[in-house]
């Protein structure tokens, strides 16, 4: 399997839109691997992980169109994971030559009711829209078969109003952990890969308090997310080289790409950046 970090910020990105805190000037003033867009993944080309305010500029950077994705995972509703008024560009008329006449989306009920009432104004012939889009509903800890991928939704910790996911990705013999947006997420998790034998090549975590410890459950730090893979290693679930990756950074983590770098490095963890592209 093939992995793009396309996106790797959050919600605000980094530089954030409205701020001149020193973080934001500092990563403006450096560019490069310190501009952050809106977290999403791309892998082999056909599956999409999250469709956010980003995803156009993300294409058009690698000189593509949306045109090959065949599949489409949503972790959750937030606009910066799914927004989803997007979905009208893809509406006949406005899209041709698709490699999929229709875009297989899976997400939970949760996302699709909200998606329901964000779009309600916009989509008022739902026929146009069920031409082009068909909705796959998942529910954690039930593997689904999409293509030649096996995905298992995982349970995260994030909302109170939804109940977001993570994912376990596999396809031929080759395993992605994909555990953004998440706090540190119950050992369950561990349980149920250990039980079903599953071992990780990719490990990728939320890092949005980067490497600072503050007091809200909804995202990880760098010493959570070693928290994690140190329960995992516990339990043989991570493979001998298996790779151990940050992404979801936050401009209140104080810290640039540069710096992040470095502090990552304590835990035994690399950093992702947008266009990073792993092989397994």
């Amino acid at each position: 399997m093939k992995l793009k970090f396309l996106g790797t910020a959050a919600f605000e990105g980094i530089p954030a839109m409205f701020c001149a805190c020193e973080t934001c000037k500092k990563a403006l003033k450096k560019g490069g691997r310190n501009i952050m867009t809106r977290t999403q993944a791309l892998i082999d080309d056909d599956l999409l992980i999250d469709l956010n305010h980003d995803s156009y500029i993300h294409f058009v950077n690698m000189g593509k169109t949306l045109s090959d994705i065949e599949y489409l995972l949503i972790t959750h509703s937030h606009e910066d994971h799914f927004c989803c008024e997007t979905n009208a560009t893809r509406f006949n008329n406005i899209a041709y030559n698709m490699k999929a006449e229709k875009l297989k989306v899976y997400l939970t009920k949760e996302a699709f009711s909200v998606m329901e009432k964000v779009t309600a104004a916009r989509e008022n012939n739902i026929e146009r829209r069920n031409n082009r889009f068909e909705y796959i509903f998942l529910e954690p800890f039930s593997p689904v078969k999409i293509g030649d991928y096996t995905v298992t939704p995982l349970p995260a910790v994030h909302m109170k109003s939804e109940q977001a996911l993570i994912y376990l990705i596999e396809k031929d013999g080759k395993s992605i952990f994909y555990g953004t947006d998440t706090g540190v997420f119950s050992e369950e998790i561990d349980k149920y890969l250990q039980k079903n034998g599953k071992r990780i090549d990719l490990l990728i975590l939320d890092c949005t308090k980067c490497d600072i410890e503050r007091d809200y459950y909804t995202h990880m730090s760098m010493s959570e997310g070693k928290s994690i893979a140190d329960r995992f290693y516990k339990r043989n679930l991570l493979k001998d080289n298996a790779k151990l990756i940050y992404t979801h950074f936050s401009h209140n983590g104080q810290a640039t790409y540069d710096d992040l770098v470095v502090a990552a490095k304590k835990y035994g963890f690399d950093v992702a950046y947008d266009g990073l592209e792993i092989n397994l």
